[in-house]
């Protein structure tokens, strides 16, 4: 559930008045959703925007505690829910990798022994030193998206960070949900 203050008519209002003085109107984001998947299953959300679906990612991942109801996953979650989210733009490519993995609650040595193959997934063997905010949106995506499965993660939570990419990233993309998959 979400409060949202309604819209004022004039700025004037919105800097005058306090925030408890707003009319706030309340979103049910998400009521009556319930789904189990096992090992190995896939599910696509699809609806329109505003549907719930990126919140509904979000409850999964943790990032948002749900009002009511509850959410159990089993095994360890990767996500890729926005452009660049978990990423420190002072930070170079190498170093958001280990940081993206600390979130993710991968231990540095795992980090270790998949770097490489992030990396020359991600194309960014010439870049990975390079501060992430000087990465195009094309970079980011390449790099969250080797993150969140070459750590190889038991959930998989993929939003629609993914309609930033080229055609070869979308084929790369699809290959491995395949290997994933298999």
């Amino acid at each position: 559930t979400f409060r949202i203050p309604e819209p004022q008519q004039r700025i004037k209002d919105l800097l005058m008045r306090p925030v408890s003085a707003f009319n706030v109107k309340t979103v049910h984001a998400l009521r009556g959703v319930s789904f189990s998947l096992e090992r190995g299953e896939i599910l696509g959300l699809i609806g329109n925007n505003g549907a719930g679906k990126s919140t509904l990612l979000r409850v999964i991942g943790g990032i948002y505690t749900p009002d009511s109801g509850y959410v159990e996953v089993q095994g360890r979650i990767g996500m890729m829910l926005e452009l660049g989210a978990g990423f420190h733009p002072n930070l170079s490519g190498r170093e958001n990798v280990y940081l993206n993995a600390a979130l993710l609650g991968v231990p540095r040595p795992a980090v270790e022994e998949r770097f490489e193959q992030i990396v020359a997934w991600a194309g960014l063997e010439e870049f990975i030193d390079i501060e992430v905010r000087r990465y195009s949106s094309g970079m980011k995506a390449r790099l969250g998206f080797a993150i969140a499965t070459e750590l190889r993660p038991d959930v998989l939570l993929i939003d629609e960070v993914l309609s930033v990419g080229d055609a070869e990233f979308r084929k790369k993309c699809d290959e491995k949900f395949q290997e994933f998959v298999a």
